[in-house]
């Protein structure tokens, strides 16, 4: 198996063609303040430009055990690398921005076994290839949460209420008050959810 390490600290907010975005070919990763993003393999760039739907967005090319890979890095603030530079394992691309068709600074991390095409018919879930690899990114600790079986809302407190406040970039303090609603409210509306603030089954599945 070729492994690659995550390109980037945060919590993942949105998964790999998941029940309600099946036309998500990526994994979205999300953290407010100034974020690095890195290489997730040793590879060249093969695209570093600036798009209407991605934004600021560099491509790598990665030939490991002799199959060609691209990764995908998107929606950045800003590019440090240029078109044919080689890059190593873990350097820096970036940093993690709002630019292009995105509603919150979070990087959209795309990996393909194969060349990248518009209709991203070689797309992969990237979860499946990101190691423990050591690196000074540090791993999601956990990939599924169940949903705790009961409504999410304005009063409500506990472990619950600070995962999804970290999910949404807020302090993550356990209490459901109107900045944590707000925050939820612009994650459903960014995510196609029905913007109404409060965390059931749908958001919860969304988010973890």
């Amino acid at each position: 198996m070729v492994h690659f390490i995550r390109p980037a600290e945060g919590q993942f907010t949105s998964g790999f063609r998941s029940r309600h975005r099946s036309n998500h070919h990526g994994l979205d990763i999300a953290k407010s303040g100034l974020v690095e993003v890195v290489a997730a393999a040793d590879g060249t760039v093969v695209k570093s430009y600036y798009s209407n739907s991605y934004g600021h967005v560099v491509f790598l090319q990665h030939n490991l055990q002799g199959e060609i890979y691209e990764s995908v890095y998107a929606h950045l603030r800003n590019r440090f690398v240029m078109l044919g530079q080689v890059v190593n394992q873990g350097q820096r691309l970036g940093f993690m921005g709002n630019t292009g068709n995105s509603t919150g600074q979070h990087l959209h991390f795309e990996l393909h076994k194969g060349v990248w095409d518009v209709r991203k018919t070689n797309a992969v879930n990237p979860l499946i290839y990101i190691s423990n690899h050591p690196s000074t990114v540090p791993q999601r600790e956990n990939s599924i949460v169940p949903y705790p079986g009961y409504l999410i809302q304005v009063g409500s407190e506990g472990k619950d209420v600070q995962r999804i406040q970290r999910a949404v970039s807020v302090t993550p303090d356990g209490i459901f008050g109107p900045v944590t609603e707000k925050a939820v409210k612009k994650y459903q509306r960014r995510h196609g959810l029905k913007v109404d603030g409060l965390v059931g089954p749908k958001t919860w599945a969304m988010m973890f």
